[in-house]
């Protein structure tokens, strides 16, 4: 009952509706009464008439005009709850995607690192429906059949407390059996949800995939992956059902047999003369609206169950800490050079060893610094590093020689560009993606960002030139072309620090000449580290850093590092060179010596 408790506390913005909701809840449950007992009227008025006593007909039509009264009460009562209900479960579920939307985007990196996106997404939409779906049983169904319950019992016992205890004895009975259906089928449930989350988690990757699963032919292979798993759920289901179904079969034994007494003993003592035909009907009447309570309840407990199970995904990711926060007393970084300092840095992941070891080295304004290594030396983690999605064990970084972890990370990463290897691009136009890099840009500085990126005379080319539909990640531009509208980004976001995470690695030569091109420009007067496998990319670079066994093997200008014949800097220029004139056999063997794809 946690997870109620917390559910309900949790979406306590919303009791203004939940009280309006609940008066007109009281109101149907009373109103619910008043047609019996208009009913017990009009039947012993024409007993009377028929046993030759005087019944006034105007009496038995006003009786009958209240019964058509209530009936539009009801209903204009009914149509305004369920109008305000309507409203509520629409703004519940924004304030509830919401809520998860944004403390998923607050959680940092290191998060994601270990999550799979379909998984996050499934955790999202269930933990959402089951949350509405309760709230909604409990204001649709639980309240009112409570309240309707408890008066139809109150006005059972003016009759006959014999007869209203043994009505009430039901409740418990059957909440009973429904209680203990429900734990067991809460139980599968969550072992139902963990399958499911793992089967949409790789659906989501396959689909992301999809080129790589056809050229690989694995479509079979996933296929059939896909039906184990669902093969493994309809067989938890089968399990889940039989046990709730048997239950059921308890549920309704009991309700019939208590049910059949309580008829029994209506008829009876009408049979006898204690209760007059009118009596007779009113209390029937009332015993079987005592049973639709007990039907909704073994719902309600099942929903209560879902509820608990579907969330507990949902609040599993709101109670993950967010691990990198701005410092209580953080400033905001403001008319930044660009001026960079590693000082002693050490990091490790929780699952690795220590990757970065030592780390030291300073980058005034307007430097260019590339960081060179073998694949695995850390240097994409430099880069997350001064990022700070990851916080370092030991050291400082600073920029204009502020410690970051003491900055707004908001005002840090305003002041960094960042272009990656994998060119991220979202559904929607060419425009929307490169406005991306600065919110309220016009289009006409996205126009002068995609020439100086040398992407406009392709974009031209389009069938919509900048309204272009690009589809889900791009798919329907070239790596060249993606990088190119990721070059323009960074170049309208115009930040005085910039990344470039091996930015054309993945591209053909004339790919690759065109974004450096652009890169060219971008790189103009910023402070610029380069992470690149490909030699040719550190061309103008003032500096190089060589990473080695996660320490600083190397660092100067490419003239102070070639002249150490000895250095790893030194042996990547002559490997290069062999490479230019040497048989495949050469090439595989000399290869072998320096793993330079980062």
């Amino acid at each position: 009952m946690k997870a109620i408790k917390r559910i309900i506390e949790f979406t306590r913005p919303f009791r203004s509706y939940y009280v309006v909701m609940s008066i007109a809840i009281v109101v149907l449950a009373i109103l619910n009464q008043v047609v019996p007992l208009l009913t017990k009227q009009i039947v012993d008025l024409i007993v009377a008439r028929l046993g030759g006593k005087t019944a006034a007909l105007s009496s038995i039509v006003v009786l009958l005009l209240g019964v058509l009264i209530t009936d539009i009460m009801i209903s204009v009562v009914t149509d305004i709850s369920q109008f305000y209900s309507d409203i509520q479960t629409s703004k519940l579920h924004n304030y509830l995607s919401g809520k998860f939307y944004k403390h998923l985007l607050s959680l940092s990196v290191n998060y994601f690192d270990n999550e799979i996106t379909g998984r996050i997404i499934n955790k999202l939409d269930r933990g959402i429906t089951s949350i509405v779906a309760l709230i909604s049983q409990m204001l649709n169904n639980f309240l009112p059949f409570l309240v309707s319950t408890i008066i139809t019992l109150c006005i059972i016992s003016l009759y006959s407390w014999q007869l209203a205890l043994l009505l009430f004895l039901l409740f418990p009975i059957y909440i009973t059996i429904s209680h203990a259906s429900s734990v067991a089928w809460g139980k599968v449930e969550g072992e139902k949800n963990v399958i499911l989350d793992e089967t949409n988690g790789r659906v989501t990757e396959v689909v992301g995939a999809i080129r790589m699963v056809k050229s690989f032919m694995q479509e079979l292979v996933e296929h059939e992956s896909f039906l184990a798993q669902r093969k493994e759920l309809v067989n938890l289901s089968r399990r889940q059902t039989g046990h709730w179904h048997l239950f059921d079969f308890y549920r309704r034994l009991v309700l019939n047999i208590i049910m059949f007494g309580v008829f029994a003993y209506i008829i009876y003592f009408t049979f006898l003369g204690r209760f007059t035909l009118g009596q007779m009907t009113l209390l029937l009447q009332l015993a079987n609206q005592a049973r639709f309570p007990l039907f909704a309840m073994s719902f309600i407990i099942g929903q209560i169950q879902q509820a608990e199970a579907g969330s507990s995904g949902f609040f599993e990711v709101l109670d993950t800490p967010v691990s990198i926060r701005d410092a209580a007393k953080a400033t905001v970084l403001k008319h930044v050079k660009g001026d960079i300092a590693f000082n002693n840095v050490h990091f490790s992941y929780r699952d690795k060893g220590t990757v970065l070891r030592n780390i030291s080295f300073n980058l005034k304004k307007g430097e260019k610094m590339a960081v060179v290594g073998e694949s695995g030396e850390g240097k994409s983690t430099l880069v997350n590093l001064l990022l700070r999605f990851y916080e370092p064990q030991q050291g400082t970084i600073t920029v204009d020689k502020k410690n970051i972890q003491f900055v707004t990370q908001a005002s840090l990463h305003q002041n960094i560009g960042v272009v990656t290897q994998e060119s991220y691009v979202f559904s929607g136009t060419i425009m929307e993606n490169i406005k991306y890099g600065k919110y309220g840009a016009t289009d006409e500085d996205v126009i002068i960002a995609a020439k100086s990126a040398n992407a406009d005379e392709f974009i031209q080319k389009t069938t919509e030139r900048y309204q272009t539909e690009i589809g889900e990640r791009g798919v329907r531009l070239s790596g060249g072309q993606k990088q190119r509208i990721s070059i323009a980004r960074a170049i309208l976001k115009n930040a005085p620090i910039l990344v470039l995470d091996e930015a054309t690695s993945s591209l053909d030569s004339k790919s690759e000449l065109l974004v450096q091109e652009g890169l060219t420009h971008l790189t103009r007067g910023k402070t610029t580290i380069i992470i690149a496998h490909r030699l040719s990319t550190l061309s103008g670079v003032d500096k190089i850093l060589v990473l080695s066994g996660g320490k600083i093997a190397q660092f100067g200008t490419p003239k102070e590092l070639l002249r150490d014949s000895g250095g790893l800097y030194a042996k990547m220029i002559t490997l290069q060179k062999t490479l230019l004139g040497a048989s495949e056999e050469e090439r595989a063997k000399a290869l072998r010596q320096y793993d330079l794809v980062g």
